[in-house]
């Protein structure tokens, strides 16, 4: 199996399902061993293509390693296993694995400076030979490891200052809220009262014109 930082989209081709001649990165997860004497597999290691380079597939990549390491037991893992890549901007790439218990890391290898492309396509690619192998993908992480303390600050701050505006608003809505109740409760009342003297002068009204008439 293949994962894949690169310059160009995914295509089918002979390296681990990939196109060949690729320009970025590709970590092989290495299950067969073909023709490479003293290297115990399955062997996890990383090439760095430039679009011209050619992978060794003859010599399952010796010509082209740039870091590498052996991984004896990875296939029959009793716990998911795990890759790590850190990668810190033309300085270096670290890869760590995770398959002989959870939370355990081994460091497999890392590298001197090295640079990406600018742009670059995060894939995964595999191919099988004369015997099958299974790798199932349960899910993909990637996170920023720069992080910007003056951001973090300034975030900070408009946050406060967004929360006390909010919570400004919410006094000053809630002062509007109250002075519009009493309003209203005033207005029922003079309403009322209205009706009442209204009611009251009719009555008196109709009461006088009935001692008139007898």
């Amino acid at each position: 199996m293949a994962i894949w930082l690169t310059k160009q989209r995914a295509q089918t081709g002979p390296v681990f399902g990939s196109v060949d001649r690729f320009e970025g990165l590709g970590i092989f997860i290495d299950t067969y061993k073909n023709q490479r004497p003293g290297v115990v597999f399955p062997y996890v290691m990383a090439m760095l293509g430039n679009s011209s380079v050619t992978y060794d597939k003859d010599h399952d990549g010796k010509e082209n390693e740039i870091g590498g390491c052996s991984a004896r037991g990875i296939r029959s893992a009793s716990i998911p296993t795990k890759i790590r890549l850190t990668y810190f901007a033309e300085k270096s790439l670290t890869v760590a694995l995770q398959y002989k218990s959870e939370n355990e890391w081994t460091e497999c290898f890392e590298t001197g400076p090295l640079t990406l492309p600018s742009v670059a396509y995060l894939g995964f690619s595999a191919e099988t030979g004369e015997l099958s192998d299974n790798h199932d993908i349960i899910s993909v992480e990637t996170k920023n490891k720069y992080v910007n303390k003056y951001t973090e600050q300034a975030g900070s701050t408009t946050g406060d200052r967004d929360a006390g505006r909010g919570k400004g608003r919410g006094k000053q809505f809630n002062r509007q809220k109250e002075s519009g109740s009493w309003k209203w409760f005033f207005f029922k009342v003079i309403v009322f009262g209205m009706v009442v003297g209204g009611g009251y002068v009719g009555w008196t009204t109709w009461r006088a014109s009935q001692r008139g008439r007898f």
